[in-house]
């Protein structure tokens, strides 16, 4: 038995042509892809008024199309289509279908299907995010993470999504029976999660990863080495290269990266799933960086590493992070 969610389309749309995941920009429709995204299904396709099942990376038009103001017989033929488009990728009779809608779409759409749930029927529309909200939880976001396949040092970049979000766990750190998250991130160019992955456990260079540079940090506060003032230089532009090249122990610096390289090569993993735009992306990371960070049994060991960072937010977050989070820290 497979799984597919169909989340109905809603008013408020972009003004322009836009892939189908991106067109509908209401909160509650945001939410519940969020949390659609976290359940791992087989498939997600928007039940459209106009469109009938629509893939996320479908490009459609604005439309101004609404079940509501359809009649019965409408509305029948509409939920028959659905049957049909539905026919050319699931099994009605054997497959199980997560239905986020009103009413007005799955009243006659379910006549035709054998197994399907509702979470949210009767629900208002604030009462729906509320059970979104609680239904996105620290327990679930682990429970994806991990059920996603896992890569380490060395990998093959040509192997990855595209585009995504990754999960990055660490030796020693656990989330009750499951390891736990401890970064979450995402890129903004277009393909580049593979090289943004290599940035971090391939590339030597801490000033074009803030995860590189967060875990030299901690390395060099750990033992309170001076040569921390020089890390956190950032030697990106050539005014920086030219205005502070000559107060950097650059052999100092380069025993260092391989340090951090080392660490992160033998301590960190990671999992991936696959969100093609950037909007998606940003949204998504946000939300599971919120999520986390709030959670009260989310905390790190003892043994971490993070503690010993010189960041404030990254001793009490448990994350190898510093924005999106849910916490306030003495300024």
């Amino acid at each position: 038995m497979k799984t597919f969610v169909l989340i109905s389309c809603c008013k408020d749309k972009l003004e322009f042509p836009a892939k189908a995941e991106n067109l509908y920009i209401s909160t509650g429709f945001r939410k519940r892809l969020a949390y659609a995204r976290l359940l791992n299904p087989d498939g997600i396709y928007v039940l459209s008024a106009k469109h009938h099942i629509v893939p996320l990376d479908k490009m459609i038009e604005p439309y101004d199309v609404c079940l509501k103001d359809k009649n019965p017989d409408e509305r029948k033929g509409w939920a028959q289509i659905c049957w049909s488009q539905l026919d050319m990728f699931s099994n009605r009779k054997n497959d199980n279908y997560i239905i986020f809608a009103g009413l007005d779409y799955y009243e006659e759409l379910v006549k035709g299907l054998v197994h399907y749930e509702i979470p949210t029927k009767g629900l208002k529309q604030g009462e729906q995010l509320s059970w979104l909200k609680k239904q996105i939880s620290c327990d679930l976001i682990h429970k994806f993470a991990n059920s996603l396949q896992r890569y380490s040092y060395p990998f093959d970049s040509k192997i990855l999504p595209k585009n995504g979000i990754y999960f990055f766990f660490e030796k020693g750190e656990h989330y009750k029976s499951l390891d736990r998250i401890v970064r979450i991130g995402t890129h903004t160019g277009d393909g580049n999660l593979p090289s943004r992955l290599e940035q971090h456990l391939c590339n030597e260079n801490k000033d074009r990863s803030i995860f590189r540079k967060n875990i030299g940090r901690a390395l060099l506060n750990k033992e309170n080495d001076s040569f921390l003032k020089q890390w956190n230089i950032d030697l990106t532009t050539k005014v920086s290269r030219e205005k502070y090249s000559s107060d950097i122990d650059f052999d100092k610096l380069n025993q260092v990266e391989k340090e951090v390289s080392g660490y992160m090569r033998e301590n960190f993993s990671f999992s991936i799933f696959e969100v093609l735009t950037k909007e998606n992306r940003l949204g998504m990371e946000s939300l599971l960086i919120k999520t986390l960070s709030s959670c009260e049994d989310f905390s790190s060991s003892e043994n971490w590493l993070g503690l010993h960072s010189p960041i404030e937010k990254i001793r009490k977050s448990g994350l190898w992070l510093v924005n999106e989070l849910a916490i306030k820290v003495c300024q």
